[in-house]
């Protein structure tokens, strides 16, 4: 079966407490960041992880999401997608270990296994997954360097 194994990353001008803020909000409204999200909601909480349910190009997904503030990292699993087993993790690397004001790295590391099964339609492929992966990155690197005003 086809698999996704990719690592990606963008320089990010900000501070590590407001990258991880707008990584909370993502979580919490993955719509303002994430292209073609319609419905979030989160359905389960513990102090560890969240189950999110979302409406992601009119398909359904479920993900359980281990948040590790201490890390910088959210792991991505996911539960329920229509194409679709694997992980997504998010984290925030430092380019220094000193500097409070260096710039950091926002990585998303993607291990993905395409299901097998025959689908109705189009299913997105891997340049559409990167596309949306991409415009999200965008979109937190924007929101940090205005909130820390180095945009």
């Amino acid at each position: 079966m086809p698999m996704i194994v990719k690592t990606v990353q963008i320089l990010v001008h900000a501070e590590y407490e407001t990258l991880w803020k707008l990584l909370m909000d993502r979580l919490e409204n993955p719509g303002r960041y994430l292209p073609g999200v319609t419905e979030a909601r989160i359905t389960e909480r513990t102090d560890e992880w969240v189950v999110r349910d979302m409406k992601l190009h009119g398909e359904d997904v479920k993900e359980r999401i281990l948040v590790r503030p201490y890390d910088g990292e959210l792991r991505h699993e996911l539960v329920e997608h229509p194409q679709f087993t694997g992980f997504i993790v998010t984290k925030i690397v430092r380019t220094a270990r000193q500097s409070p004001v260096a710039p950091l790295y926002l990585e998303y590391d993607l291990d993905l296994q395409t299901r097998s099964f025959k689908v109705q339609g189009a299913v997105p492929g891997e340049a559409e997954i990167m596309s949306g992966i991409n415009t999200e990155m965008q979109r937190l690197k924007s929101r940090a360097e205005e909130m820390d005003g180095r945009g």
